[in-house]
C-alpha cells in the first residue's frame, strides 16, 4: 500500500495553472487508434442498439486495451466523417417534439467538429478486436479514443432531458 500511495502522490504531468494558460487556437491533430466493422452502410437515426460491431485497433495500440476487457460498458470516441461533407451546418434544429434547439443540445451527426461519442456494451475482447453492442457509427468509421465507462463519473442518475410532447 506504501508503494501505491507514492506512485499516487507523483503527478503525471505538470501543468501551468490556469490562469497562465493560453487559449487553443486553431485546429488539431487527431489519428485513428481503431476503426469500426458492422456492415451498416449508411447512418441512421433509430436502432443502433440491437447493432453489434467490432473495433479493430491498429497493433501499434494494442498494449493500450490490456485490462479494458475486466469493464462492462466503454465509450467510444469517433469521427462522423460522412457529416463534414452535409452541405448544411445548421445553428439549431428543430426535434419531432417540434421544439427548436442549439446543435450542441442535439445529438446530431451535423456538428462543427464532426464527433461521435458512444456509451456501449462490451460484449467480448480477442486480441485487437473488441465486440461492442449499441455503438452509432457507420461500417468504417474512424475510431480516436477508447475509455472504460465508469459509472461513479459518466453516470448521473438526477440529471434531466427536456420532455419529449
Amino acid at each position: 500500500m506504501a508503494a501505491y500511495r507514492s506512485l499516487r502522490a507523483v503527478p503525471l504531468f505538470r501543468r501551468k495553472p490556469a490562469e497562465h494558460r493560453a487559449p487553443q487556437p486553431g485546429p488539431f491533430v487527431v489519428e485513428a487508434v481503431a476503426h469500426v466493422r458492422n456492415g451498416v452502410a449508411v447512418p441512421r437515426p433509430h436502432g443502433w442498439d440491437r447493432v453489434e460491431s467490432e473495433v479493430v485497433l491498429l497493433p501499434e495500440h494494442g498494449a493500450r486495451i490490456e485490462g479494458i476487457e475486466t469493464y462492462s460498458h466503454v465509450i467510444i470516441v469517433f469521427v462522423l466523417d460522412m457529416a463534414a461533407d452535409a452541405p448544411e451546418k445548421p445553428e439549431a434544429l428543430t426535434l419531432a417534439s417540434g421544439r427548436r434547439y442549439g446543435i450542441f443540445a442535439t445529438r446530431s451527426q451535423l456538428r462543427p467538429n464532426h464527433l461521435g461519442v458512444s456509451a456501449v456494451r462490451l460484449l467480448a475482447r480477442d486480441g485487437l478486436v473488441l465486440r461492442v453492442r449499441g455503438l452509432d457509427a457507420i461500417d468504417g468509421t474512424a475510431v480516436i479514443d477508447i475509455k472504460p465507462y465508469l459509472p461513479a463519473y459518466d453516470a448521473w442518475p438526477e440529471a434531466a432531458i427536456p420532455p419529449a410532447g
